[in-house]
């Protein structure tokens, strides 16, 4: 086998194992952002129950009040990490399609080649 077949032929199995990394990662994260949206929809509608006990309860007014305190802040700190997981995937997703374009070019340069040895 020639050397330049056999480097691009290594190059292909690298580009294609950090592809597979990538997708990898994506499936992940697109997993981690679904648990987080699904725990935002609870704490949505969690939000709402506890506005609609705050109206019929007003003897339990404060202690609705730092119930839904707390439940802002984690529907806040949730968004923030959906945003933050979001930017991940596309930057993930642009990366994985970095290598996949890589081993699409060097599948042609692999053919090039063994199209010059024969």
């Amino acid at each position: 086998m020639s050397y330049p077949l056999s480097g691009v032929q290594e190059r292909k199995r690298t580009n294609e194992a950090k592809a597979n990394e990538y997708y990898e990662r994506v499936r992940k994260q697109e997993q981690e952002l679904k648990d987080l949206q699904t725990r935002l929809a609870g704490a949505e509608k969690q939000y709402t129950d506890q506005q609609t006990q705050k109206a019929d309860l007003d003897a339990k007014m404060r202690v609705l009040t730092t119930n839904m305190d707390a439940t802002n802040r984690t529907m806040t700190d949730l968004k923030a990490q959906i945003t933050g997981k979001k930017a991940s995937i596309e930057r993930d997703q642009a990366e994985m399609e970095r290598y996949q374009e890589e081993v699409v070019k060097l599948d042609r340069e692999i053919g090039e080649l063994m199209k010059q040895r024969r």
